[in-house]
């Protein structure tokens, strides 16, 4: 799955413009001129991308629409140049439209008139990593986290992006390879926990026990556990089905062989057919043990270590990131929208055809 995947930035900074103004349900007396131009500019970006699809068939109506967009931020902050909300939410409109070399000079601008601000961080580390400049990233990524530790985003954003690269930061010796995943197994235990109710962010962090080898075995099988409690109502059966052969792996190295064969046997989805037999495969030929539904001595943690690379599990985190990032793209109408500069310097926007909607 890409690294790259959105999340609701956008509502984080509006959240932020919010806050420093006032909210909407409060005083609206007590706003500034400034502050209900900024308001309006937001209201109008919001609708704006809500009726994108409305231009699909018309590009000029489209591109009408965007300039105006466009010339509302740029006449607010000619006259409030250093407005940092304004810059931000200018940079991210930039961003989301594809113009995300323009979009960079925002945030930077923004960084340097207030060095505090995460979702500022954030956008940097993405666009340094966007071109290539992960180690550079790095900093920025953590320190978001460290301005703002509350927001799960950022949590899950660094655990993916170390997950990523762990190769090259341990080439750097800027960490070792353990030390990183042990980092990223952490930074999605914090995503899952300040956001509980996320499926996704819940998932990956039980996944991210198999990215760390020396991550504790028998927590690993209480996480799964829970996520197949907490959202049992609403999981559908390829992800039922999911969920038990990564418990049965577990339970493998956990030396629960009779266990872990039970629940292989379970799972039915065509999908998972191949896997579930690589899985058995692998119970049948480990050697039998008379104590092998008793929980393996290994560390003080339980831990008894595991291969480094195992095919099955990058196989169903395949199938997993997959529907995610079809989930993902149902949302992301937005995406239809691009914008190019044209060599008289003005940006143009277009509907990118080659995009489907979801219905």
């Amino acid at each position: 799955m890409n690294f790259q995947r959105p999340f609701t930035i956008l509502s984080l900074i509006v959240a932020n413009v919010l806050a420093s103004i006032g909210t909407l349900l409060g005083n609206a007396d007590s706003f500034s001129l400034a502050d209900r131009k900024l308001l309006k500019i937001i209201r109008h970006e919001e609708q704006f991308f809500s009726q994108n699809q409305n231009f699909i068939n018309d590009p000029k109506e489209l591109n009408r629409k965007a300039q105006d967009l466009v010339s509302l931020y740029e006449s607010y902050l000619a006259e409030n140049p250093n407005d940092t909300n304004a810059l931000i939410l200018f940079g991210k409109f930039l961003n989301k439209v594809g113009q995300k070399s323009h979009a960079i000079g925002f945030f930077l601008k923004a960084d340097t008139l207030n060095p505090k601000l995460a979702v500022v961080k954030q956008q940097i580390g993405n666009f340094l990593v966007e071109n290539d400049k992960p180690l550079e990233a790095l900093p920025f990524f953590t320190s978001a986290i460290q301005i703002d530790p509350l927001v799960p985003d950022y949590h899950f954003h660094l655990g993916n992006f170390l997950h990523i690269y762990k190769e090259k930061i341990a080439i750097s010796q800027i960490l070792g390879q353990k030390s990183v995943e042990l980092f990223s197994h952490e930074c999605f235990a914090k995503a899952a926990e300040k956001r509980p109710t996320s499926f996704e962010y819940r998932l990956r962090f039980a996944q991210s026990f198999f990215d760390y080898s020396e991550s504790d075995r028998n927590n690993a099988i209480l996480v799964w556990d829970q996520i197949m409690s907490d959202f049992n109502s609403s999981l559908k059966k390829p992800e039922v089905d999911y969920i038990k052969l990564c418990k049965a792996r577990i339970m493998l190295d956990l030396n629960q062989n009779e266990k872990a064969g039970l629940l292989v046997r379970e799972v039915s989805t065509k999908a998972l057919v191949k896997s579930k037999k690589e899985l058995l495969d692998s119970i049948n030929k480990k050697p039998k043990n008379p104590n092998s539904d008793k929980e393996s001595k290994g560390d003080k943690t339980g831990n008894i270590g595991i291969s480094n690379y195992d095919p099955h599990i990058a196989r169903l985190k395949l199938i997993t990131e997959k529907l995610m990032e079809e989930k993902l793209i149902k949302q992301l109408h937005a995406d239809h929208i691009r914008a190019n500069q044209e060599s008289s310097g003005e940006i143009r926007f277009s509907v990118n055809r080659d995009l489907k909607t979801s219905d």
